[in-house]
C-alpha cells in the first residue's frame, strides 16, 4: 500500500490510497467521525475501475494529528480483536 499526500494543510487532509480498495480508508473514515473535531471526513473514489480512494478530512484542529490519533485507536482496537481470535483451529 502507498499513500500521497493530495492536500496537506492545517484543517484539511486529502490522502490517496494506491493498491487497496474503500476498506481500509473507510475504516479510518469510521474513527474520525467519532471525534468531535472532525467537520467532515469521506471517501471518495471517482471511478470504481480505474480510480484510487481518497480519504477527505475537514477539522477544526489538525487534521493530520488527528488521523493519526484514529490510526493509533484502530491499531489497539485490531490488536484487542487479534488476541481474542484462538489460536488453534476448533478440533
Amino acid at each position: 500500500m502507498k499513500l500521497t499526500l493530495i492536500k496537506d494543510e492545517q484543517k484539511d487532509l486529502e490522502i490517496e490510497f494506491e493498491g487497496v480498495d474503500r476498506g481500509i480508508p473507510d475504516l479510518i473514515r469510521g474513527k474520525l467521525l467519532e471525534s468531535k473535531d472532525i467537520e467532515f471526513a469521506g471517501v471518495v473514489k471517482e471511478h470504481f475501475e480505474v480510480s484510487k480512494p481518497r480519504l477527505v478530512v475537514k477539522s477544526t484542529k489538525n487534521a493530520k494529528t488527528l488521523v493519526l490519533k484514529a490510526l493509533e485507536e484502530l491499531q489497539d482496537e485490531l490488536k484487542e480483536l487479534s488476541a481474542q481470535v484462538p489460536k488453534k483451529p476448533a478440533a
